[in-house]
């Protein structure tokens, strides 16, 4: 369950409105706009000299608030589905599901930060990057320590969110791309909705 752990840090941060003071009018109108999206995702994870380790694939879907479930369908299936109470990550093939209390993982993860009040430059040093790939870019920098990650750029395009790029304390890189994406459709709430399967070992960490 590496790769959906490594991901759960990540995805997260996607499942709240994210303060827009310090942000460019497009990326904040992304934020103040967007209250569903579905689509596909790639995962790519590099080591420290830039070796791929891992790559991934899915589907995913998010509502705000807190909402989301991001389904892994390579290297191998995992789902992580978050109702906006508990966090389930499932492992069919350790007939295994993870779950946690959705303030304790936010409390894990970059999400934390980005769950504030509005005063993100109090908890981030926030840049805005040079523009490549087609994409306008800023990173975020975490100002405390303990969580986890050293920075994460956002790419985007419009008010279009095309890639989030994660260092971290081991100085690997994850990589997730967006495509297909619908915006402001209907989800319905069994979307978000997980119920183990029989004879499933629930793990409470």
């Amino acid at each position: 369950m590496i790769m959906g752990r490594r991901f759960l840090r990540i995805v997260l941060s996607w499942t709240v409105l994210m303060p827009v003071p310090v942000l460019g009018a497009d990326l904040a109108r992304f934020f103040a706009t967007v209250h569903t999206l579905r689509g596909r995702f790639t995962q790519i994870v590099r080591d420290h000299r830039g070796h791929v380790v891992s790559r991934g694939h899915g589907q995913l879907w998010l509502k705000r608030p807190g909402r989301f479930r991001w389904d892994y369908a390579a290297p191998y299936r995992e789902q992580i589905v978050g109702d906006g109470r508990q966090v389930w990550l499932y492992d069919p093939g350790l007939a295994q599901a993870t779950r946690y209390q959705a303030s304790a993982a936010l409390g894990r993860t970059p999400a934390l930060l980005l769950a504030g009040d509005g005063h993100l430059s109090t908890l981030f040093a926030v840049e805005t990057l040079p523009s490549h790939g087609g994409l306008q870019w800023i990173v975020l920098r975490p100002r405390g320590r303990g969580q986890g990650f050293r920075w994460i750029r956002i790419g985007y395009r419009g008010v279009r969110i095309r890639r989030i790029v994660v260092g971290d304390a081991m100085d690997q890189t994850t990589d997730i791309r967006l495509s297909g994406l619908h915006w402001n459709m209907p989800l319905p709430t069994a979307t978000f909705h997980f119920r183990p399967p029989p004879h499933t070992a629930i793990v409470t960490p």
